[in-house]
């Protein structure tokens, strides 16, 4: 993981399991917590409580509890001590075997650059009528609202099935938050009560993104990807004629905004994991959210995969985008949490059904793949999208990425829900999720343009059809997807001589940091056959050559080169 000078911070969590083990965390360990690090001669400067206790329960009587987590901010410098080895002595200072500690890293998110440069002559009135406001390395080549109509995601016709609906769906929107001033943005979004800032130093219970501007910022993200998910109507001009309807989706739809980074490209690993125990822990306190929204992410951790596993057996419906690279940097292949199987993960479709793909040096373009990570994956469609420009306060037709792809996805499961509202109640949580899922994936449109390879190398489960969904009734028979969980490492079994290994805290933890340079280094990645390849399937040789070269990289731990070392003797 990159370092920017910055204070090294953790994020501490007892393992599921363990009630009563001794030194089990508390929201009342704060101080004790402080203290045993200070001990240890670990200088913390502050300690955040963790929040209460999700206990997620249906009428079945199922019920799970995900305690909260602690976050600690060190005086040490990431460029100083590798924020692993802080990690690993932390843990080892708490003194219990059943504390598991990761950095709280920031994560990159990697977007168009474009995508916020001011437009070359765009009128207000004309709305981009005037100029070329599309990227013309990818069709459409004009300034056109096409995603919505039947010829792609049938979107316009599916809201339109269930507008006489009074069911209540609620989305939760995880991203930069909203501008308060873009008419795009509804009303009821910005008076939403439980909103919520996740950002440090920030009002807690207001998500509207300020817009600052300045180095690694890309304000207006938010406010992007919210028109395209529950936009207002606009009434404007294109190269095809007059629109006037609402640009968003599931308009209909009570939207809850969290503001979970000051910027798209740089995302807090905490940051994602308590707005989602956040959305959870309204959902089961009798406010349910149906359906969740996110159009970041990166590496693997561990406190995603908990709040995932939380949020699926409440019964959201949770969609993340696929993530995008510049000539397969910082990874071609899917990221986190979308990689997660209780994820829909959205990769790109382009207008003319080809894969968001793109040789042209310098371009982005989506991620797609591995195989074994397509399975519940769904394309949505991007590039040259309606997009809501902050810095004119207008819309624009050049949104990009699998940023876009996500919130379209979210519509459709907002809207079958509210088509099958009755039925789905009925259900368990967890098999609404999967019930919705089922219907996307299997209305989906299987097929490909101009690829050497099937649409599910690209697309996963096809191409979204969210009118063709409706049709197909509430599965009440399907299975549940198993826990999610960072990747696991099969040389880490060996080394400890165990076959409990995955269950011992420690031992994960030097699991998620490798997991973490395979998906931040391609140079690691390629030695154990780019991903394509199951771990417990790789040679022993691939793993002798693929941990000499973890033990020699820069970006290695000494607590993990120790423990490799061990391999070797």
């Amino acid at each position: 993981m990159k370092r920017y000078n910055q204070p090294v911070e953790m994020i501490i969590q007892q393992m599921p399991g363990r009630a009563g083990a001794k030194g089990k965390l508390h929201p009342d360990a704060t101080k004790a917590v402080q203290q045993q690090l200070k001990a240890a001669g670990i200088p913390v400067s502050s300690v955040k409580e963790p929040a209460p206790e999700i206990a997620v329960r249906s009428a079945s009587k199922f019920k799970t509890t995900m305690t909260g987590n602690i976050y600690v901010k060190t005086k040490i410098s990431d460029t100083e001590v590798n924020p692993w080895d802080v990690a690993h002595m932390s843990r080892t200072a708490l003194n219990n075997r059943h504390t598991f500690v990761e950095p709280d890293f920031l994560q990159e998110f990697t977007i168009n650059k474009k995508i916020n440069d001011l437009p070359k002559k765009i009128n207000a009135k004309s709305f981009g009528s005037d100029t070329n406001d599309h990227d013309a390395d990818w069709p459409p080549d004009k300034n056109i609202i096409w995603h919505l109509d039947d010829a792609w995601s049938q979107l316009k016709k599916a809201r339109e099935s269930v507008q006489d609906n009074d069911a209540l769906i609620r989305i939760a929107h995880l991203d930069t938050g909203y501008s308060a001033t873009h008419f795009i943005v509804p009303g009821s979004v910005k008076n939403n009560k439980l909103q919520r800032n996740f950002v440090d130093g920030e009002k807690v219970d207001d998500a509207h993104d300020p817009l600052t501007s300045g180095f690694l910022k890309m304000p207006g993200h938010g406010t992007g990807t919210l028109g395209i998910l529950a936009g207002n109507t606009i009434d404007l001009r294109t190269d095809n004629g007059r629109f006037n309807d609402y640009l968003g989706a599931a308009w209909f739809a009570e939207v809850i905004c969290c503001r979970i980074a000051a910027s798209v490209v740089l995302l807090k690993t905490s940051a994602f994991a308590e707005a989602l125990n956040y959305i959870t822990r309204i959902s089961t306190g009798g406010t349910p959210v149906h359906v969740a929204s996110m159009s970041m992410g990166g590496a693997p951790s561990a406190s995603w995969a908990k709040a995932v596993n939380a949020a699926y057996e409440a019964g959201i419906t949770l969609v993340t985008a696929a993530g995008n690279n510049f000539n397969g940097l910082p990874t071609r292949h899917v990221i986190y949490p979308a990689r997660f199987g209780r994820v829909i993960a959205a990769c790109g479709v382009t207008y003319n059904m080809q894969p968001y793909a793109s040789l042209k040096p310098g371009e982005m373009q989506g991620c797609f793949g591995p195989k074994r990570h397509m399975k519940k994956a769904l394309a949505a469609f991007t590039p040259n999208v309606p997009w809501a420009g902050t810095a004119e306060n207008n819309i624009r037709f050049n949104g990009s990425g699998t940023s876009c792809a996500a919130p379209q996805i979210a519509a459709a499961a907002a809207i079958y829900y509210r088509q099958h509202y009755t039925a789905l109640s009925r259900l368990k949580p967890w098999q609404r999720v999967e019930a919705i899922r089922f219907a996307l994936y299997t209305s989906a449109k299987k097929m490909v343009r101009n690829a050497p390879l099937t649409y599910n190398h690209y697309f996963g489960n096809g191409i979204l059809q969210s009118n063709d969904a409706l049709s197909i009734g509430v599965k009440t028979n399907l299975t549940k997807t198993p826990e999610d969980q960072v990747p696991w490492f099969p040389v880490l079994s060996t080394i400890f001589k165990t076959n409990n290994a995955q269950s011992v805290p420690a031992i994960q933890m030097y699991n998620t940091e490798l997991a973490q340079l395979v998906y931040t280094y391609p140079e690691l990645s390629a030695l154990i056959d780019d991903e394509n390849r199951p771990y417990e399937k790789i040679g022993i040789k691939k793993w002798k050559h693929f941990t000499t070269a973890v033990i020699a990289h820069p970006g290695t731990s000494v607590a993990l080169k120790k423990i490799l070392e061990q391999a070797r003797i």
